[in-house]
C-alpha cells in the first residue's frame, strides 16, 4: 500500500521527471513526502508561485518535455496562473498539480476552495480534477500526452486531499507513445508548386518545439533556395542572425522597413508560428493578394488569425526535414529580393559609435553593442516584457545553440525566474536575464531560489524608475498627462548583496564592460543595475 501522493510521484518518475518546481503547501504533503523516496527527482523550492510556473515554462521550452509545477490551492493557484497563461501563449509543455480541499467539502466555499476547470479552462489545454485515486497514473499519462501533442501547452490537474493522504493499492504506470505528424508527399508537392510561382517569397519561422537539428534543416532549406527568413515574435533564436538569409524579426517595435516589405511579399511560408497578434502587427500585416502557406501541428490553428491558401498539418521537425530534403526552387530569380531585405536588417541593427547621445545615464545602445560582441554563441537570454527589451530584440544576435526565452504573453516578472531555471539546467553556459525595474520587483524574490540551489545567472536591471512601456503610450496618446507610471525603487545593488549575490551599478556605458567581466568572473549569481535616462525610452530615442 502507498499514499496517493506516493503513487503520483511514482508515476512522475516513470515518465522521466528529474526536476519539479514547487512552493510547498499542506494540501499536498503526501506528494512532498513521496519525493523523499525518489532522490533522483530534484525539488526546486521557489519563493512565489509565479516563479514556479515561469521556471516550469522555461524548462518545457528548453527540453520539449513538460515542466512540472506543484502549488497549493486558492492563493497558490492564483499566483501560479500567470505562468500557465504564459505557457499557453508560448506553446510550452507544462503540467501543474494543485493540492485541493477534500471532495466531500466541495461547493461549501471551504477554505481556499476554487473550481479548477472554471479558473484554468480558458488558459490551458486541459484542466480537470482527479476524483479517484485509482486513476492517478492514468491521468498523469494523459496529461503528458495532452501537454506534448499537437500544439504543446499547459495541463492543470487538481489533487483533492482524499486521493493523496489515504493508502491505496500500488498502480502500474503506462506511458502513451508519442506520434509525430509528418507532411504528405502531396503537401510537399503543393508547397513546391506554390513557391515556384513566387517572385518575392518570405519564410516566417516561429512557435515552439524546434530542436537544434530542426533549426539546421531550416537553414539548409533557406540557403539552398535563397529564401529570406524572418522570425516571429520572441522566436529570434530559430535562425542565425549572422546568416545572409536572415532578414529580421516581427515583434514589438520591428524594423518599419521590414514590415513594409513583408506586405510586398507574394508568397509567405509560415513555419510553426501561430501568426499571433504581435507577429501579424495586430492582424494588419498580410494583404489580400498574398498567398499564405501555413505549416502547423494542430489543425485548430488554421484560419484562427489568418486564412491560409495552403495548410500543412505537421510537427515542425518532420516538416523542415522534408522541405530541406525534397523542395528545390530556382531561387536565383528572387536572390536580389532576399539581399535587399538583408540589407534592411543590417541597416536597422547598425550602431553608430560616433553619435553623441548625451544621455543622463548609461547609454543602452552602447551597452547592448558590447553584449553583442562578447556574448558566447551558446548564451541563454531571458527577457521580461517592457520597452527595455527593444534593445535585446533589435541589437542582439541569436541563433542556435544560443537560446532566447521571453514571454509571448507579455508577462512582466518573467526574466528572473526564467533565468534562474535556465541556469540550473545549463550550468556551463552564460545565462543573462534582462528586466526593467518594474518587472524585477515582481519576481526578485527568486534570487533567493538561485542562491539556495546554486544557480548563477547574470540579472541586468534596466532602471528608469517608471513603467516605461506604459509611459511611452501615455506620452503618445495623452501628452503631458503622466499617471500611475512613476516608481520608487529600493537600492538594487544593496538588495542583491543582501542575498549574497555579486552586484554593481552602471551609471556610464563605458563602465559596463569591466563590470560585466567582474560579474562573470564572480562565478555566482550576479545583479547589474543599469541607470537609464528616462528619456531614452525606446531604441529610436
Amino acid at each position: 500500500m502507498a499514499t496517493g501522493g506516493h503513487i503520483l510521484v511514482n508515476a512522475l518518475n516513470a515518465h522521466g521527471v528529474r526536476r519539479v518546481y514547487a512552493v510547498a503547501g499542506e494540501s499536498y504533503l503526501p506528494v512532498l513526502d513521496g519525493f523523499l523516496d525518489f532522490p533522483e527527482i530534484d525539488v526546486v523550492t521557489c519563493r512565489q508561485e509565479s516563479g514556479v510556473t515561469f521556471m516550469a515554462e522555461t524548462y518545457g521550452l528548453m527540453h520539449g518535455e513538460p515542466g512540472i509545477a506543484m502549488v497549493t490551492r486558492g492563493p497558490g493557484a492564483c499566483n501560479a496562473s500567470i505562468g500557465v497563461h504564459t505557457a499557453m501563449q508560448s506553446s510550452a509543455p507544462m503540467i501543474m498539480f494543485i493540492g485541493l480541499i477534500n471532495t466531500a467539502d466541495r461547493d461549501k466555499e471551504a477554505f481556499q476552495e476554487f473550481d479548477v476547470k472554471m479558473m484554468f479552462g480558458s488558459i490551458s489545454k486541459w484542466a480537470t480534477t482527479i476524483d479517484k485515486a485509482e486513476r492517478i497514473s492514468e491521468y498523469v499519462a494523459r496529461a503528458y500526452h495532452v501537454a506534448t501533442s499537437g500544439r504543446p501547452g499547459p495541463v492543470v490537474l487538481g489533487l483533492p486531499e482524499d486521493i493523496l493522504f489515504p493508502d491505496f493499492a500500488p498502480q502500474s504506470v503506462k506511458t502513451i507513445p508519442r506520434s509525430r505528424i509528418a507532411p504528405q508527399a502531396s503537401d510537399l508537392k503543393a508547397v513546391q508548386n506554390m513557391m515556384a510561382e513566387a517572385s518575392r517569397p518570405l519564410v516566417i519561422a516561429g512557435g515552439s518545439g524546434w530542436s537544434d537539428e530542426d533549426c539546421a534543416n531550416l537553414t539548409s532549406f533557406a540557403k539552398r533556395n535563397h529564401l529570406p527568413v524572418a522570425t516571429a515574435f520572441r522566436r529570434q533564436d530559430l535562425f542565425d542572425h549572422n546568416d545572409s538569409n536572415y532578414v529580421g524579426e516581427l515583434g514589438t517595435g520591428p524594423n518599419p522597413a521590414l514590415v513594409e516589405q513583408v506586405k510586398q511579399a507574394d508568397v509567405i511560408l509560415a513555419l510553426g508560428t501561430r501568426l499571433n497578434e504581435i507577429t501579424t502587427q495586430e492582424y494588419t500585416l498580410f494583404q489580400p493578394d498574398q498567398k499564405i502557406i501555413h505549416v502547423f501541428p494542430s489543425a485548430e490553428e488554421f484560419g484562427k488569425a489568418v486564412t491560409p491558401d495552403l495548410t500543412v498539418q505537421s510537427h515542425i521537425g518532420p516538416a523542415v526535414n522534408a522541405l530541406a530534403g525534397s523542395v528545390r526552387l530556382d531561387g536565383r530569380k528572387w536572390a536580389g529580393w532576399r539581399d535587399g531585405l538583408r540589407a534592411l536588417y543590417q541597416d536597422w541593427t547598425a550602431i553608430d559609435k560616433a553619435l553623441d547621445r548625451k544621455w543622463k545615464g548609461a547609454d543602452m545602445t552602447l551597452i547592448f553593442e558590447h553584449l553583442r560582441e562578447v556574448l558566447p554563441s551558446n548564451a541563454i537570454i531571458t527577457t521580461d516584457a517592457g520597452n527595455f527589451s527593444g534593445w535585446a530584440q533589435r541589437f542582439l544576435r541569436y541563433g542556435r545553440p544560443g537560446r532566447l526565452f521571453a514571454p509571448v504573453s507579455g508577462a512582466m516578472g518573467y526574466a528572473v525566474p526564467s533565468a534562474v531555471g535556465a541556469s540550473m539546467e545549463a550550468t556551463d553556459r552564460v545565462v543573462l536575464g534582462l528586466c526593467g525595474d518594474g518587472g524585477f520587483m515582481m519576481s526578485s524574490q527568486e534570487l533567493a531560489t538561485a542562491m539556495h540551489h546554486g544557480a548563477k545567472p547574470v540579472i541586468m536591471v534596466c532602471n528608469n524608475s517608471m513603467f516605461g512601456t506604459i509611459r511611452m503610450h501615455q506620452n503618445k496618446h495623452y501628452p503631458g498627462r503622466v499617471s500611475a507610471t512613476g516608481l520608487t525603487n529600493p537600492d538594487f545593488v544593496a538588495l542583491a548583496k543582501s542575498y549574497g549575490a555579486f552586484s554593481a551599478r552602471v551609471e556610464k556605458a563605458e563602465d559596463f564592460p569591466h563590470i560585466w567581466t567582474e560579474a562573470l568572473n564572480s562565478n555566482r549569481l550576479a545583479v547589474i543595475e543599469v541607470q537609464m535616462d528616462p528619456a531614452q525610452i525606446t531604441t529610436r530615442s
